[in-house]
């Protein structure tokens, strides 16, 4: 099995990484563990409760699996909710848990308010030949209706007490895919997109290390969002040197109103980690969008010809029949003509997504 139940524990296994969650003696559900694979169960650390420190109280001192607003605790939340009477504290406790085995094994865990009758479901599946963890989230009212200000769809923690070192990708149109690479120090480091889309700007891929990692070899932990709308991440080191990074909807000008008996289900975050360096969680990645989100990934594709470069905006059916003729001299398969064909596009101030060909 390669998701089991161990006292108050979960330990969620791939082929070479482990992630383990528990529950404290108090209830809190927290993060136990994110690394290579260990030979036993016994190994990998139980639940404590934590305790206090200066000014700090267990809240804060969690490291909180999902952490809601509300409470005294000073992290960034996952969720925030307001609910019908204007209280916007969330206190979660824990309900169930549920294990389906399977090609891809899931973990279901249940939490709910300590007051409001709503359900928040954190949701693990395993994807064992990609040695990935997809995570997502689904909320529950069954109550009068709230608002949604926040709903992320995960938190990653690193372990604890180390210096890391943050890698994510900027750039700009026709400037795409920078790698930039920076210290994580106190506080917390946003990234995201307004655009209404995961845009060029920055793309909603994460990768954390020590400093040390290569190519080949080095322990990084990586993620990324399964979303093609606007996306926020949020990189936080608190003053006891908890790390952790959060991943979801940007609710920058959100927000959503869950109706009595309604749901609300969050793009899915997958994540991985490896010894073996940046090129192992790259192909990673690959091998999973190869496999299971390109439709038959696997299978060898046509060769492609697209026309723009030929004949930009100047399109017509007579120019466009003579190319296609060329290409599959070429051995081209598939032809694509592109940009020109739309209504009244003749520039590019014109016409771009107006979906119906234009006539001459």
């Amino acid at each position: 099995m390669s998701i089991r139940a161990i006292n108050d524990a979960w330990v969620i296994e791939t082929q070479s990484t482990a992630y383990v969650l528990g529950l404290s003696p108090s209830g809190l559900l927290l993060h136990l563990y994110w690394g290579a694979r260990l030979p036993r169960l016994e190994d990998y650390p139980q639940p404590e409760e934590p305790g206090f420190w200066a000014f700090n109280g267990p809240g804060h001192m969690a490291r909180e699996e999902y952490p809601a607003h509300g409470g005294i605790k000073f992290v960034e939340p996952c969720l925030k909710v307001r609910f019908a009477d204007g209280v916007r504290d969330t206190l979660l406790v824990f309900e169930s848990a549920e294990i389906i085995e399977g090609a891809l094994p899931e973990l279901t865990v249940r939490l709910k308010d300590a007051h409001y009758p709503l359900t928040v479901s954190l949701h693990y599946r395993a994807h064992l030949e990609e040695d990935l963890l997809e995570r997502w989230v689904t909320l529950e009212n069954q109550g009068e209706a709230l608002e949604i200000e926040r709903v992320w769809s995960a938190q990653w923690h690193m372990p604890a007490q180390e210096q890391y070192f943050l890698h994510h990708l900027s750039g700009r149109w026709l400037d795409e895919f920078h790698l930039q690479r920076e210290p994580l120090g106190p506080g917390t480091k946003i990234i995201e997109s307004r655009r209404l889309t995961t845009s060029h700007s920055h793309s909603p891929w994460f990768a954390v290390e020590r400093g040390l990692a290569t190519e080949d070899q080095g322990e990084v932990w990586f993620g990324a969002l399964a979303w093609s709308g606007n996306w926020k991440l949020a990189a936080e080191v608190t003053e006891i040197q908890q790390t952790r990074v959060s991943m979801g909807l940007n609710d920058w000008d959100f927000a959503w109103r869950l109706g009595p008996g309604e749901r609300f289900t969050t793009p899915a975050c997958l994540a991985g980690f490896t010894r073996e360096g940046f090129g192992s969680a790259s192909r990673r990645f690959h091998q999973y969008v190869r496999g299971k989100v390109i439709p038959h990934g696997k299978s060898v594709h046509k060769v492609l010809y697209n026309s723009w470069e030929a004949t930009t905006f100047d399109v017509d059916e007579a120019s466009q029949a003579r190319l296609a003729e060329i290409a599959a001299g070429m051995g081209v398969e598939l032809f694509v003509m592109d940009d020109g064909w739309f209504h009244g596009r003749n520039d590019d101030h014109a016409g771009l997504g107006d979906w119906w060909p234009d006539e001459a």
